[in-house]
């Protein structure tokens, strides 16, 4: 039986900015990226009948929220491929979570993550029509990493 072993975390995550446009492809690999944040929800409104007893449910509209925080050189990167964070036009972010599937039944009585497997399993998230409202920078005094969190404003959420 393949079982999922390991636990998600953040060294298993990867975000890239495909079609930015710039020359090196490994440019829209965010590195510099300390936190993530993406929620898809709708509201749910209780409809009551008779006897006061739930009849039915209406749903409103499905909203996406996400923010992302970068560190200046992450920042300079992207403006140094437009101008401005505000010029970046629309994009998307494609989030990959990597991990790899641990074979226990195939690995008894060993250490089944250094069994040499190329194993993994991928799951993807892409928020989709991302755009910055603001270009911004926040420092103080004792930062040792300059990092600013952004709104990303996008149309949907696509979770694989």
């Amino acid at each position: 039986m393949t079982i999922n072993g390991v636990a998600y975390n953040w060294t298993m995550l990867q975000m890239v900015i495909p079609g930015l446009g710039i020359n090196n492809p490994d440019d829209s690999i965010l590195l510099g990226v300390s936190a993530l944040k993406y929620e898809k929800s709708r509201e749910i409104k209780k409809n009551y009948g008779s006897g006061g007893n739930l009849s039915s449910r209406g749903f409103g509209n499905k909203v996406c929220t996400a923010s992302i925080t970068m560190d200046l050189n992450t920042q300079l990167k992207l403006r140094n491929a437009v101008g401005s964070l505000l010029d970046l036009g629309q994009f998307d972010i494609h989030v990959s979570f990597a991990n790899p599937i641990v074979d226990f039944a195939a690995n008894a009585g060993s250490n089944p993550n250094v069994d040499g497997s190329d194993d993994w399993d991928t799951k993807t998230v892409v928020i989709k029509g991302c755009v910055f409202n603001k270009d911004a920078m926040e420092s103080q005094n004792d930062d040792d990493n300059i990092t600013t969190e952004f709104d990303l404003n996008p149309l949907d959420i696509e979770i694989s």
